[in-house]
């Protein structure tokens, strides 16, 4: 199952049992070097937030495939003169259009905080940034702020559902294969969930 989470990366990267303090020092090495890093290209206070082992922590489900689903609805949303997929691919480079647009880096989409990234800090900054997580993965960087009115924007021009409504696609099936549009519904809902976390606590959100 895919999550995602909003709350301090230490709690993140913590292993189960782990107290998160133990791994503390080690994040704030990472940020220091993503400082370092983006420096030029990225405002350093850009890149501070509160790393407390004892921070709250927000995550919801996003099932086997509502994190790809949500992605190929907003790709798609933007492109009327394509069909929508029925179902959702076992990987997003198995759909032509969509792997055409990854080789682009996305650059004419709306949508470029939510489709090219998986991690997103709480500050406003436009551009996306690849760089090293701290376990050694790398990772596309967005903007939190950027994120959450691109989520917004892609409700208003597709669903144009209430808050009400979306906290229940949350119970929405998301399986492997599956229908398109309900499993994209869940990966919005719990991402929504975590994105009105991390602006509300000025906490990161990483989808993993």
């Amino acid at each position: 199952m895919v999550r995602a989470f909003a709350g301090p990366f230490c709690r993140y990267y913590a292993s189960a049992g782990q107290d998160a303090a133990t791994v503390l020092a080690g994040i704030e090495a990472w940020r220091e070097d993503l400082v370092s890093s983006l420096a030029g290209q990225v405002e350093e206070s850009s890149l501070r937030w509160a790393e407390d082992p004892d921070g709250s922590v927000v995550s919801g489900d996003m099932g086997e495939s509502g994190w790809i689903a949500l992605r190929l609805l907003a790709f798609y949303a933007e492109r009327t003169e394509l069909d929508f997929p029925d179902t959702v691919p076992q990987l997003l480079e198995l759909d032509r259009e969509y792997r055409k647009a990854i080789d682009e880096k996305f650059a004419r989409s709306r949508y470029g905080q939510l489709l090219p990234c998986s991690v997103w800090l709480p500050s406003e900054f436009p551009i996306t940034v690849q760089a090293p997580m701290p376990d050694g993965q790398s990772a596309e960087i967005g903007s939190l702020p950027g994120l959450h009115n691109q989520l917004r924007w892609l409700n208003e021009r597709t669903f144009q559902a209430s808050l009400d409504a979306v906290s229940e696609w949350g119970h929405l099936a998301a399986p492997e294969g599956g229908e398109l549009i309900p499993a994209a519904q869940r990966g919005f809902a719990a991402l929504w969930t975590a994105v009105t976390a991390g602006i509300r606590d000025g906490q990161p959100v990483l989808v993993g």
